[in-house]
C-alpha cells in the first residue's frame, strides 16, 4: 500500500513540472517558451544605414523582447572651387612693319639712322634718314641694326605708317591745283619714274598697280607717265600710299590730275 502511494505521488509531480529544463508562461493570447539559460547572438547589418538587432535573453523564467537600434551615417561632399586660368595675349610684329599703335608716338624703326657703319662697300639695307629711305653700306649695321629694312618699299611703308610723309612732293595738273591734301578728288595720280627700273618696282609694291604709257602729259621731261591711283577721292588708304611713295629715294613728283569738271 505504501509503494502504491509513492508511485501515485511521483506521477503527480511529473505531471505538474513538465519536461525538465523548460519553463512555460501562459498569459493573454500567447504562450512564450524560453530556455532557462542562453543568449541569442546579435545580427549586424552591412555598413551604410546601420541596423543592429540584439536577441532576447531569458533568465529565471523571464523573457526580454529583442531590441533594435538604428544609426544613420551622413556623407558630406567636398566643396569644389573652380578658378579660370589667366589669359595672356602676346602680339608679334614682323620685321619691316610699323610697330606703333599710337600714331603720335615715334616708331623706333623709323628713327633716323645716323651711325658710322665703316668704310666697307657691303650693302646693309635701307634705313630712314629723317626725310627718306636710303640705301646704306658699310662694315656693320651696329648700332642701328633694328632700323634697317630689306627693301626701300618696306622702309617707306613702315615709316609712312608712323606718320612720316613728304607732301611737298604732291602736285596738281589740269584742273587740280596744289596744295594736294587728303580728301582731294583726282581723276588719276601720276608719277614719272623714267628709266629707273628699281623705282618702278618700288611704286608697284606700294600702290599694288602701276600702268605706264608713253606720253608727255603730265611728265613732259621724259615722255612717259605711270598711273598709280585711279580716279577717286584721296581717302586714308590712298593718302598713306602716296606718303609711302614720297619716302622713296629719288621719287616724285606725284601728280593729282583732273581732266574736266
Amino acid at each position: 500500500m505504501r509503494s502504491l502511494n509513492f508511485a501515485v505521488v511521483l506521477a503527480a509531480l511529473l505531471a505538474c513540472n513538465g519536461e525538465p529544463g523548460t519553463t512555460e508562461t501562459t498569459g493573454g493570447t500567447g504562450t512564450a517558451t524560453s530556455t532557462a539559460t542562453g543568449t541569442s547572438p546579435g545580427t549586424t547589418a552591412p555598413t551604410g544605414d546601420l541596423t543592429t538587432t540584439t536577441g532576447g535573453t531569458a533568465t529565471g523564467g523571464m523573457t526580454s523582447a529583442p531590441t533594435t537600434s538604428t544609426s544613420t551615417t551622413a556623407t558630406t561632399e567636398p566643396a569644389t572651387s573652380t578658378t579660370e586660368p589667366a589669359t595672356t595675349t602676346t602680339s608679334t610684329t614682323s620685321p619691316g612693319t610699323a610697330t606703333t599703335e599710337d600714331t603720335g608716338a615715334v616708331d623706333p624703326q623709323c628713327a633716323p639712322a645716323t651711325g658710322d657703319y665703316g668704310e666697307c662697300a657691303a650693302v646693309l639695307g635701307f634705313a630712314f634718314d629723317g626725310t627718306e629711305c636710303t640705301l646704306r653700306s658699310g662694315c656693320s649695321c651696329a648700332p642701328d641694326c633694328d632700323k634697317f629694312f630689306p627693301s626701300a618699299a618696306a622702309c617707306a611703308l613702315s615709316c609712312a605708317a608712323a606718320d612720316h610723309c613728304n607732301p611737298d612732293e604732291f602736285d596738281g595738273a589740269g584742273l587740280a591745283k596744289p596744295p594736294i591734301t587728303q580728301g582731294t578728288h583726282c581723276d588719276g595720280v601720276y608719277m614719272c619714274p623714267g628709266a629707273d627700273a628699281e623705282l618702278k618696282q618700288a611704286y608697284q609694291a606700294i600702290f599694288g598697280q602701276l600702268t605706264c604709257e608713253a606720253g608727255d602729259f603730265p611728265c613732259s621731261e621724259n615722255g612717259e607717265h605711270c598711273m598709280g591711283l585711279l580716279a577717286g577721292t584721296l581717302g586714308p588708304e590712298e593718302w598713306a600710299k602716296m606718303c609711302a611713295a614720297s619716302l622713296l629715294p629719288n621719287s616724285g613728283p606725284f601728280i593729282c590730275t583732273v581732266f574736266g569738271p
